[in-house]
């Protein structure tokens, strides 16, 4: 049980910029090189939960002229269940992430602390940053869903891609955080290969 519990941590943890619960050697600073390109997405162990282990996806990203392309297909015979849409996300670790993969900085805080406070803001620092790329449209053949995102910067803080179940629908007063992971995968270095390694992969599978 306290291995299960461990594993499905380490998968929030790939979710939220991958290093929190990763091997020590995969929390190395990764080089340009390695970051971007296509990245296959796995299925969150959460997404038995709506039915939708099956789902696979992958995702396009170009980290210097910061783009996102996300294609998810649903497996033969399954559905979104009733109003729920679905939202891609990057995401980077927070200060605790482990070296090279923490977006936090103050040297753009120079004129104030971020949020205009300065116990927020260190706070803030500690914790995974998550930036939405948008909800994922449905195609003509009802089991794909793609979505493309596109920002006047570079992607290089951002460690994972994932996509959520938002299962408000983003209507109304709907929570702007993410909702349930259902797919994730890494942007950065061979964290993913290493987490495998460590069981992740495995438990999530089960």
């Amino acid at each position: 049980m306290t291995k299960r519990i461990t594993m499905q941590l380490v998968a929030g943890a790939a979710f939220f910029g991958g290093a929190a619960a990763a091997p020590a050697h995969a929390q190395e600073a990764p080089t340009m090189a390695k970051m971007g390109g296509r990245i296959a997405m796995m299925a969150s162990p959460m997404a038995k939960n709506a039915g939708l282990q099956a789902a696979t996806g992958v995702a396009d990203v170009d980290v210097e002229h910061g783009t996102v392309d996300i294609t998810v297909t649903l497996a033969e015979g399954t559905a979104l269940p009733a109003g729920v849409v679905l939202e891609g996300w990057l995401s980077s670790a927070g200060r605790k992430g482990g070296p090279g993969m923490s977006s936090a900085s103050e040297r753009d805080q120079k004129y104030g602390p971020a949020f205009g406070m300065k116990a927020v803001a260190a706070t803030s620092r500690d914790i995974p940053y998550a930036l939405s790329t948008g909800l994922l449209r449905r195609q003509s053949d009802g089991r794909t869903y793609v979505g493309h995102f596109k920002i006047d910067n570079t992607l290089t803080p951002y460690g994972a891609v994932a996509v959520t179940l938002e299962s408000d629908g983003n209507t109304g007063r709907y929570d702007p955080r993410p909702g349930t992971p259902l797919l994730s995968g890494m942007l950065k270095g061979d964290t993913k290969s290493e987490m495998m390694k460590g069981g992740m992969m495995k438990q999530a599978g089960e």
